[in-house]
């Protein structure tokens, strides 16, 4: 009887609890070099997420309250305030998590803060004097009214990216996380709101700005001490010095970051320019869709890395580069599935959850499936020039990824491909490049850590 109790003993201790199935998948997860990424990234996701849900609860409702012409509107207004929003800070605002001291920091912030009021001025008045013949460069004249929420997003949207860069500072994930809530719901109810106004498409554009540049009062309550604080320290003198130490930022950074935005929008402002508004609307919506998961995980666990590689700083290139590794490794992993479904079901499912008139961008998304397993991956590659002051080489990257899709769209052109096609080419071909990216990126890190 001993035997057996003492075999019985044996059999359940070679049994995984749940509790110790939890703790392997936790440290698998949580723990390595990546451990704080994803910790980060758990934080983030989570408001994330709840956000997420929102938008995506909210899509199918908005299908029937809004056209896809009202959809193509948005897409061209979304694309114009992502192009816009990064350049009125002259990309200073990137270097705000790197300094070691918040007074440094803070310099940095005061000359965002004031390069982004006198450049969202300029932006306004030549939207102003000259938005009409500006959009219909995009055949998008239909935005020449509200030319003034234009500007009203792109000073939002640059607002929120300088707090939100001052929180991964500080890595206060959980306040960046509820600010994405607040902005998922407040972007949802107006779009709701106003569409059952019978708005269109003004409550699609409202609603993004908000979706956009929602939770900064948040943001502001949290850190005012901090910045009141840190007051003291910013000068004329400090500046000046902050930004020639930092200059690589609006002289490489700038044209470079142009570059990536656009090259992000550029396949909605071809395919505006190229097909038809109907065409557009449904290409809005495949990319309105498929933004939710690269925002959810890719974002998030980009800005965590950037926060966490900036604490570990340049000298310690050896950790940054089994980080990255590793964060490459897991987000492939988490996309792969998702990637799947929509190659695979894409059409039916869109036709499913938003109404039989979206079949096309169900089409659209099997296609930008693959590009998006691709652009998961190479989520963190930005940040890694940024600590190891790699500007020429991002803007390299980026020169080559603009040219690869003026290409694409020029064939699309001259030899009249369908949309369909057209979005196939481009999926298959920035999926290559952001391949080579993340490879590029990975080898760029150098091998062996500097001396402290």
């Amino acid at each position: 009887m001993s035997g057996t109790s003492e075999s019985k003993g044996m059999a359940l201790a070679d049994v995984p609890d749940s509790r110790t199935l939890r703790n392997r998948v936790s440290a698998r997860l949580f723990g390595g070099a990546s451990g704080g990424v994803f910790r980060g990234m758990a934080t983030l996701a989570l408001g994330s997420g709840i956000g997420r849900v929102i938008g995506i609860a909210a899509i199918p409702i908005l299908t029937r309250l809004y056209s896809p012409e009202d959809f193509g509107v948005l897409a061209v207004f979304t694309a114009l305030v992502a192009i816009l929003a990064p350049l009125v800070t002259l990309r200073y605002v990137l270097a705000l998590p790197l300094p070691r001291h918040d007074g440094v920091a803070m310099n940095l912030l005061a000359i965002s803060v004031g390069l982004m009021l006198v450049l969202s001025a300029v932006v306004a008045l030549a939207l102003w004097l000259g938005g009409e013949a500006l959009l219909g460069l995009v055949s998008m004249q239909v935005l020449a009214p509200w030319w003034w929420l234009i500007a009203l997003g792109v000073l939002g949207t640059a607002t929120y990216e300088m707090l939100t860069l001052w929180a991964t500072r500080k890595r206060a994930y959980k306040v960046i996380a509820q600010t994405k809530v607040t902005q998922s719901a407040a972007g949802a109810v107006i779009k709701i709101a106003l569409g059952l106004a019978s708005l269109q498409p003004l409550g699609l554009l409202v609603g993004q700005v908000v979706a956009q540049a929602g939770g900064i009062g948040r943001l502001m309550r949290g850190f005012l001490s901090e910045f009141r604080a840190s007051w003291r320290h910013v000068s004329r003198s400090r500046m000046r010095k902050a930004a020639r130490r930092h200059r690589g930022f609006p002289i490489w950074r700038v044209p470079s970051q142009f570059l990536m935005v656009f090259s992000v929008q550029a396949p909605m402002l071809f395919i505006a320019a190229l097909y038809d508004p109907q065409t557009t609307g449904q290409f809005g919506l495949a990319v309105m869709a498929l933004s939710v998961p690269i925002n959810l995980l890719g974002r998030t666990t980009s800005q965590a890395f950037f926060a966490e590689a900036s604490l570990l700083g340049a000298r310690r290139s050896s950790e940054i580069r089994t980080m990255l590794k590793s964060v490459m490794f897991r987000l492939g992993a988490v996309s792969v599935l998702p990637a799947l479904v929509l190659l695979v079901f894409g059409e039916p499912l869109f036709a499913f959850l938003f109404g039989g008139e979206w079949v096309q961008a169900g089409l659209f998304a099997q296609a930008l499936a693959i590009y998006l397993f691709f652009q998961f991956i190479q989520a963190p590659v930005a940040h890694v020039f940024n600590i190891f002051d790699g500007h020429r080489q991002l803007l390299f990257l980026n020169v080559q990824r603009v040219a690869l899709i003026a290409a694409v769209f020029g064939m699309s052109h001259g030899l009249s491909w369908t949309s369909e096609f057209a979005v196939w080419a481009y999926a298959l071909t920035l999926s290559l490049h952001y391949a080579l990216s993340a490879v590029y990126a990975y080898r760029f890190i150098p091998i062996r850590s500097r001396g402290r």
